[in-house]
């Protein structure tokens, strides 16, 4: 089965510098506390609710929206027009660095939590479905994955079958163009613009 790890274009430049998705806490821009340090994928073909940036032009992006309403619809072209495309990198949840959130150790030590309840119960309510969560414990590597763009109302794939240990010169010309055009989006918007991180041991 196929697990997804959604984001935006201003995070890409960020992610395939690093060579790698990095753990929540590492590369957030969100204030929100974090409880946990993993990278987040999840079951679900939709972009998930939770994970929307917060627009202030766009109330759809609001998550209290999608809590107090229900079939909200969230127009990702229409947003990407302005703040650039929304992506998503695909992954085999069977490789060993995956595993299902609600069976796992890092989520029996937090379940118990008020505020882990809250946050999980939003997360149901908006449609993300907790039960369909995947994490990964550390930074996870850009090989044996998919990139897809949101374009017309569904995905477009990009890449296939990838691993940045070994592109061929169009995997790498298509890198590199993503990359300037989320560089550009961080200057367009003023969006923090990441040094690399070291690649952990």
């Amino acid at each position: 089965m196929k697990i997804y790890h959604y984001t935006k274009c201003n995070r890409l430049d960020s992610i395939f510098n690093d060579g790698f998705i990095a753990t929540e806490m590492k590369r957030t821009l969100n204030r929100a506390p974090k409880f946990t340090d993993n990278v987040w994928f999840t079951e679900k073909l939709q972009y998930p609710k939770t994970a929307l940036p917060l627009l202030s032009m766009f109330t759809e992006t609001q998550l209290m929206l999608h809590v107090l309403q229900k079939h909200v619809h969230v127009d990702l072209d229409k947003i990407g027009a302005i703040f650039g495309s929304f992506y998503r990198f695909g992954f085999d949840s069977t490789e060993t660095r995956f595993k299902k959130w609600w069976y796992s150790d890092e989520r029996v030590v937090i379940r118990e939590q008020a505020d882990w309840i809250c946050m999980e119960s939003v997360a149901n309510k908006v449609g993300d479905d907790v039960r369909a969560f995947w994490i990964a414990e550390a930074d996870v590597l850009l090989e044996n994955f998919s990139l897809e763009e949101h374009v017309d109302g569904g995905w477009k794939t990009i890449l296939s079958n990838t691993s940045l240990s070994n592109l061929s010169s169009k995997e790498r010309d298509v890198i590199e163009k993503l990359k300037e055009v989320s560089y550009q989006k961080c200057i367009e918007f003023d969006i923090p613009i990441f040094e690399p991180l070291p690649i952990a041991a």
